[in-house]
């Protein structure tokens, strides 16, 4: 059966847009509208604005210059081979990295068009990057439809480790960025290898994985333009879907696909659940499979062990992922790593990839990004 995410969805998750920046004093915030958060890791509407200030190695809108030199790279990753590029800056030197995690599914060209246009743009400013095929697209190797999550979030990990021996690389100042799924491999990447120092999230799904399917499908249901009364009626079947899938519940996923059955006869099907059994025989479903493989796996613990610095980012008006939840878990999260070093902000009226929905005006949050990592990361 043809799934019912919607391709704007798989879209938005391609278009990975990061900010950042400084703590602020310790008080209940209001973020956005509806959005709040008790925490001194928040930054404040003044301290975004200063981040958002052109930085000055971006160059002039016309130079034809490119101050960065491309070098083509194969690196083993569990038994296959990934292709990649890493940018350097022109000069000589040992530069720090950010490794750039693609986000989205096996969308090949679309989920690579992020990492492309972040790379040149920090390569400008002294900060070397790495753009890089996932698992089982383009040119890399490995087959997708076998890849689980661990596998992507054990890639970068492999990444850093060999280029953390490269001559151009510091090793001591090596990160990840990424965004939506992108954005939560970045932290769990760091959290399995110390050798990661940093990293940069953005609409990263920081809560459960099954929380994060109910809150896609809601969103999907409600953009295919399914009444609000269908959407209640089915919803409750999602999450009994998604949660026994989160438990390997087989008792229940089958008893689930005994009511989805009858419902198709009433409901359009593209409103339902595929049923469990037809899952891995759906070739339509192939982008979600690694999806599937991983449902049970308790990521958000992992996250408990993470140390790195960490700069986290969400548009208020985000519908793929729950900022709300995502803000909220976060401090506890470090609270029990014992880490300091994080920073939240949540962009007032702009959705998924930062861009506001009604205007669709963008806010230039690669500047936020420059301007963060030079100031709190990679200040000698």
């Amino acid at each position: 059966m043809v799934p019912i995410w919607p391709k704007c969805l798989v879209f938005a998750i391609s278009l990975q847009l990061i900010c950042t920046g400084t703590g602020s004093t310790q008080e209940t915030k209001t973020l956005a509208s509806g959005i709040s958060l008790k925490s001194d890791h928040v930054l404040t509407s003044e301290e975004v604005a200063e981040l958002l200030i052109r930085p000055e190695c971006f160059g002039s809108p016309g130079d034809t210059v490119q101050p960065y030199l491309i070098q083509d790279c194969v690196i083993p990753s569990k038994g296959i081979s990934l292709s990649a590029q890493l940018y350097l800056p022109s000069e000589r030197g040992r530069w720090p990295l950010v490794i750039l995690a693609p986000g989205g599914f096996n969308e090949t060209e679309l989920i690579i068009q992020s990492p492309r246009y972040y790379a040149p743009r920090l390569a400008r400013c002294g900060i070397a990057a790495l753009v890089y095929y996932k698992r089982g697209t383009g040119p890399s190797g490995g087959v997708y439809a076998e890849a689980t999550e661990d596998d992507f979030i054990d890639d970068v990990v492999n990444i850093a480790r060999e280029l953390a021996g490269h001559s151009q690389i510091d090793s001591t100042r090596i990160g990840v960025m990424g965004g939506s799924g992108g954005g939560l491999v970045a932290p769990l990447a760091a959290a399995r290898y110390p050798g990661i120092s940093f990293v940069v999230s953005c609409s990263a799904p920081i809560m459960p994985g099954e929380e994060h399917a109910n809150c896609n499908i809601e969103y999907a249901l409600e953009y295919r333009g399914y009444s609000d009364s269908l959407v209640q009626i089915v919803m409750p079947l999602w999450r009994r879907h998604h949660g026994a899938w989160a438990h390997s519940d087989t008792t229940e996923l089958e008893a689930v696909a005994a009511e989805i059955t009858e419902m198709r006869k009433q409901i359009d099907p593209l409103a339902l659940p595929t049923p469990y059994r037809e899952v891995f025989a759906d070739s339509n479903l192939i982008f979600l499979w690694p999806r599937f493989r991983s449902a049970s796996r308790d990521y958000m613990s992992e996250l408990k062990h993470m140390r790195a610095k960490w700069l986290s980012i969400y548009g208020e008006k985000d519908r793929v992922v729950s900022a709300q939840s995502s803000v909220s878990n976060i401090p506890s999260l470090m609270k029990e790593s014992g880490n300091e070093e994080y920073r939240i902000i949540v962009l007032p009226g702009v959705n998924h990839s930062f861009y506001d929905p009604e205007t669709g005006e963008g806010v230039p949050v690669v500047r936020t990004i420059v301007n963060w990592l030079r100031g709190s990361v990679l200040r000698p």
